[in-house]
């Protein structure tokens, strides 16, 4: 490959399709847009528009599996699971060892015609199809979404707290204050008494740094019968290209 970064192509804007059924067959290779990074990754399939999670037990076990950073594209073969269907994550996929490749950098603008495309149009209706901060495992079926793309109503908030990070934001004038998963030294910097610094988000970032505008929120892992609700990354405006 030449010293230029490769950019991909990525579908037209009117043939993505929000809320799409997963692929399941093993063996297919998939091109995807990373939403969220970390184990716990978020990618969105941008041949089908369908979201995807790993499965719970590569999160559980600590696999060393990172689809890159967020807005990358890569592509991966989907592997023959014999993983239990679990209601928590309709979305999950195990993917085949060795098959991860990046793709190149998509152009800024059909990132965000996808991320346009993939933002909930309900953002007064209950996150993730409950009010609390979290649901009971029993009361899952798996027929609603466990991951969502939201675009609150104002700059949110991040900090760390004595459970861990945190992510206050509202939507839809709810507000929410829920843990933060990933990498949240990506989304901005902060304290130590867990308040967002200004400054040093500029020293990090650069005089006019862009901020999270979008959140990715799912269901965490399963804690006493209940699932909480967490943030599992933040994304700012795409780079341009």
């Amino acid at each position: 490959m030449s010293a230029m970064a490769r950019v991909i192509q990525l579908p037209a804007a009117r043939r993505f399709r929000p809320g799409s059924l997963r692929p399941v067959q093993p063996g297919t290779t998939l091109r995807c847009l990373v939403l969220a990074s970390g184990p716990e990754w978020v990618a969105v399939d941008v041949d089908s528009g369908a979201l995807l999670r790993p499965l719970a037990s590569s999160v559980a076990h600590g696999a060393p599996l990172d689809l890159g950073p967020s807005l990358s594209t890569v592509s991966f073969v989907i592997d023959d699971s014999s993983e239990p269907f679990d209601p928590s994550r309709p979305e999950a996929v195990g993917i085949a060892p060795g098959s991860i490749a990046g793709l190149g950098a998509p152009r800024r603008r059909a990132v965000r015609q996808l991320l346009g495309k993939l933002v909930t149009r309900s953002p007064a209706a209950p996150l993730l199809g409950s009010l609390g901060p979290s649901v009971a495992y029993s009361d899952l079926e798996g027929d609603r979404p466990s991951v969502v793309l939201v675009e609150p109503d104002h700059r949110p908030r991040f900090g760390n707290g004595p459970t861990g990070p945190w992510c206050q934001f509202s939507l839809g004038d709810r507000k929410h204050a829920l843990p933060l998963h990933g990498r949240p030294e990506d989304a901005t910097s902060r304290t130590g008494d867990g308040r967002t610094h200004r400054s040093s988000r500029r020293r990090r970032h650069g005089p006019g740094a862009a901020v999270p505008r979008l959140l990715v929120v799912g269901f965490g892992a399963p804690r006493g019968g209940q699932v909480p609700k967490v943030v599992l990354g933040a994304i700012s405006e795409p780079p341009r290209r």
